[in-house]
């Protein structure tokens, strides 16, 4: 739980998913007035939001040592009664400690709450990462409080099934394909632009990222490449010096929703370096816009790339064969720029074929359907 000004993939997926939602049923998003950065102003976000139904909550919190930020428990009670009125409360993970918070209101209080819980998993905890690894068996048992599961990856859909769970919906992330147009065409280019766009953390790899623009220009000196680089975060230092140590790399920062679809048409490859994702949003984006990937070979991204059609996967920080693959993709672009923008074409299509929001929130209202055993229209949602 945090904030929607936060404005990363998760919470744009809250709006975009409600916005359409709010069609068919009434919907009650709550979040925190937590945040630790903010990209969007509460009025952006009550003005992309259906207002007469969709309500958004911010409540205060606390900060716990680790984990997320938990809401006061002076909040409690309005938290509980607006529960209590939901036909369906979908709870984003992992959200450590929030779902052990929903586990003992859900399996060990005495609170009668009428809503269906639904665990909507938008990532998951990592394995090389010795507190979240030890946190696994803990979220095991919090999963039992669910009725149902929402995915996002096809990784976490066998997880679940492994662990004995069922009642698992694999519907993946949505697109608005008419926002996100097909790129220029490569002949129109006179540098092959390599894009990046995303928060600039270590979970999103910008560490990994600048040493392939490094190896890029140390070992295979391409002429006629530039690196676009946009995002914030932490690590956004790391950006800003290699921006300085070569001409070739633009850091353009945070940049608005709306000029980021002008910024994918000037684009000729889209580069991901994630450690781990659920379904990247910006991915989604950049190939509705009909760019190649290069990315990390990991759930969420291998999902939607077609390695060797659609994209180029490769493994978790190798920096070289990232690089390689870049390459692959500049000199197709050099030598036949008409064959490149056929492909171009091709990527688009397919997304818009898959992951159109007009089929994934079909989907979304199917299950919703399904959980709380409704044939009619109408219904409330958290």
């Amino acid at each position: 739980m945090c904030s929607l000004t936060l404005g990363g993939g998760t919470e744009i997926w809250i709006i975009e998913a409600s916005k359409r939602l709010a069609r068919h049923y009434q919907i009650s998003i709550v979040g925190l007035t937590y945040a630790d950065k903010r990209r969007l102003t509460f009025d952006k976000i009550i003005s992309l939001l259906n207002k007469d139904r969709v309500n958004y909550y911010e409540y205060p919190f606390i900060k716990l040592p680790r984990g997320v930020p938990i809401p006061n428990p002076l909040c409690m009670d309005r938290l509980l009664g607006l529960f209590s009125s939901c036909d369906i409360t979908y709870i984003i993970m992992p959200k450590s400690p929030i779902e052990v918070i929903f586990y003992l209101l859900k399996k060990i209080s005495k609170i009668n709450m009428r809503s269906k819980f639904i665990a909507g998993f938008h990532g998951f905890l990592r394995s090389d990462i010795l507190l979240q690894r030890l946190y696994i068996p803990i979220f095991k048992k919090t999963l039992s409080a669910f009725e149902a599961y929402h995915v996002l990856n096809k990784e976490t859909y066998y997880w679940l099934k492994k662990e004995g769970f069922n009642n698992i919906f694999y519907i993946p992330n949505g697109i608005n394909t008419k926002i996100y147009q097909l790129c220029g065409k490569p002949s129109n280019s006179t540098l092959f632009n390599v894009l990046f766009t995303g928060r600039l953390t270590k979970d999103k790899g910008t560490d990994i990222l600048v040493e392939i623009i490094r190896y890029v220009n140390e070992n295979l000196k391409l002429r006629d490449i530039r690196f676009t680089i946009t995002g914030s975060g932490p690590l956004e230092d790391k950006i800003k010096v290699i921006a300085h140590d070569y001409t070739n790399v633009d850091y353009l920062g945070f940049v608005d929703a709306k000029v980021l679809p002008k910024i994918y048409a000037k684009a000729n490859l889209f580069l991901i370096t994630s450690r781990s994702e659920g379904m990247p949003l910006r991915l989604l984006e950049a190939q509705s816009c009909g760019l190649p990937v290069v990315g990390s070979r990991i759930p969420g991204v291998a999902d939607v790339v077609i390695n060797g059609k659609t994209g180029c996967l490769v493994n978790v920080g190798d920096v070289k064969g990232f690089a390689e693959a870049i390459k692959k993709y500049y000199e197709l672009w050099r030598s036949s720029p008409k064959e490149y923008y056929n492909m171009n074409k091709a990527i688009r299509q397919y997304i818009v074929n898959n992951y159109d929001w007009k089929t994934v929130i079909e989907r979304l209202k199917a299950m919703f359907r399904l959980v709380i055993n409704e044939s009619h229209r109408g219904g409330n949602l958290c």
